[in-house]
């Protein structure tokens, strides 16, 4: 029986070993958990920051760019309204213009016609007497 107590113990022995090496293991397993977290509590936090500092500076900017609206606004209201008043003047000068021009063409337009029509008869009657040696056809 001795030896059967003997056995027992060096078995019960060697589960506490077997069980501390296991309880060794899991606590490095734990140290190495607890280390990658604290590494990645430590980038949440410069994230933290980083995502701080991105928000002020959009902020910023959008500031900025409502100071800018206004003004950029106001431009171009202006250019509309220039615009209204060149298109008004444009209408108004071609409106008198025109008629001008359209009596200029048309009277472009007759003396040129005129002119063929003067070119022409000049030619018929200059070639007619030339043709006839001053009048008379028979010999």
């Amino acid at each position: 029986m001795l030896l059967l107590l003997e056995i027992s113990a060096v078995v019960a022995s060697l589960a506490v070993v077997a069980i501390a090496v296991a309880t060794v293991r899991a606590m490095i397993c734990v140290e190495k958990a607890t280390d990658q977290l604290t590494t990645l509590t430590g980038e949440v936090h410069q994230w933290i920051g980083e995502a701080k500092e991105f928000t002020r500076e959009a902020r910023e900017t959008a500031a900025s760019v409502r100071g800018v609206i206004a003004p950029i606004r106001r431009v171009t209201e202006r250019f509309g309204a220039l615009g209204e008043r060149t298109a008004d003047l444009s209408s108004a000068v071609l409106g008198e213009v025109e008629p001008l021009l359209r009596t200029a063409v048309a009277v472009a337009r007759g003396a040129r016609s005129g002119s063929a029509l003067l070119k022409s008869l000049s030619n018929r009657f200059m070639h007619g007497r030339a043709a006839t040696n001053g009048g008379s056809d028979s010999e």
